[in-house]
């Protein structure tokens, strides 16, 4: 017994020479306390040091030498040390769609097929078969509509995929477009 104690505390001083220093930040109360990270690998790590009890779920990492932070879970809480999952980023592969999302900044009009109603919008991301809206008073748009976009010869047929006050998903059928003036 005493010589498994004598060699865990043998590996927690091997670890807390091959520590690495790391600025934890907790996302929801905005506390940070600089510490060590020690098992540093791409699923996540330990963080050895005082201080670690104000840390809770949501925290972000950064390394003394990087200007971004990496995004983590604590997953667990122990007397002095505390363990960490790192949360993947999404990126277009993963994510439900089909096909890959593009940010634009595209002014842009709606109307309604009767041409009576028009709204002014601007296109803030795009895919060939749709794109999400930004602009006033969007929770009236009808459902099957006209998307003249700045720069397009003719107007792209639409439908509203999900609607808010401020923003909407359409679905573009481009095939519609050409029996259009």
């Amino acid at each position: 017994m005493f010589t498994e104690q004598l060699t865990a505390r043998r590996t927690s001083a091997e670890e807390l020479e091959n520590a690495i220093p790391v600025l934890a930040l907790d996302l929801d109360s905005l506390k940070c306390v600089e510490t060590k990270a020690v098992n540093f690998s791409d699923w996540g790590c330990k963080l050895v040091g005082e201080g670690l009890g104000i840390l809770n779920k949501n925290i972000a990492l950064k390394l003394e030498e990087e200007d971004d932070f990496q995004r983590g879970k604590v997953t667990g809480h122990k007397a002095d040390y505390v363990t960490v999952l790192f949360q993947r980023e999404v990126t277009p592969s993963m994510e439900k769609r089909g096909e890959p999302r593009y940010p634009v900044t595209v002014a842009a009009r709606i109307r309604d097929l009767a041409r009576k109603i028009e709204i002014s919008c601007m296109i803030t991301d795009a895919s060939r078969s749709g794109c999400r809206v930004e602009g006033a008073d969007l929770s009236h748009l009808p459902d099957d509509l006209l998307v003249y976009v700045e720069g397009f010869e003719r107007p792209v047929r639409g439908q509203v995929a999900w609607k808010e006050d401020l923003t909407a998903g359409l679905r573009l059928n481009w095939e519609g477009a050409s029996a259009l003036k």
